[in-house]
């Protein structure tokens, strides 16, 4: 049994992070490493709202099974100012379906998972900067989109 009910989710924005071309660094010893250059895109919501900056990256391990390790780093700029983003997740599913959207082929988001972590600083306040953020995404041929969600 739980000790504590469980925690609620309070939507916080909806994000379109646009994609450049991946640039493949190849295998190692952890995966195969790609860097995908993060080129714009947009937060909508009640919690947070402004247009993400050309400036970061998403970078990736890929494992043999074809799930992707995610490490995004990114800027956005909200009527407060600069918020720097950090997310962090797993894409994982059956592997021709992964192998499809590592082609950049788009693929049914419900034949595949698609989980973040986010973090956020600067120009927001609390509780963005001291919660913890979580999100559901997929990925398209040129874009992520997740929704973001802090846990109450």
């Amino acid at each position: 049994m739980p000790l504590f009910p469980p925690p609620a989710l309070e939507f916080v924005s909806s994000a379109v992070v646009e994609l450049g071309e991946p640039l493949d660094v190849g295998e190692t010893p952890a995966g195969r490493s790609r860097i995908v250059p993060i080129t714009g895109g947009s937060f909508t919501g009640p919690g947070l709202a402004g247009r993400i900056q050309p400036f970061g990256a998403d970078w990736q391990r890929i494992l043999p099974d074809g799930t992707t390790l995610v490490e995004a780093r990114y800027l956005a700029e909200t009527a407060e100012g600069l918020v720097s983003v950090t997310s962090t997740g797993v894409r994982t599913g059956p592997p021709a379906v992964l192998a499809a959207l590592a082609r950049g082929e788009h693929v049914d988001r419900s034949s595949y998972e698609f989980r973040l972590t986010v973090r956020v600083s600067g120009a927001v306040g609390r509780p963005l900067t001291t919660g913890l953020l979580v999100g559901l995404a997929e990925r398209a041929p040129d874009t992520v989109r997740y929704d973001l969600y802090r846990l109450t």
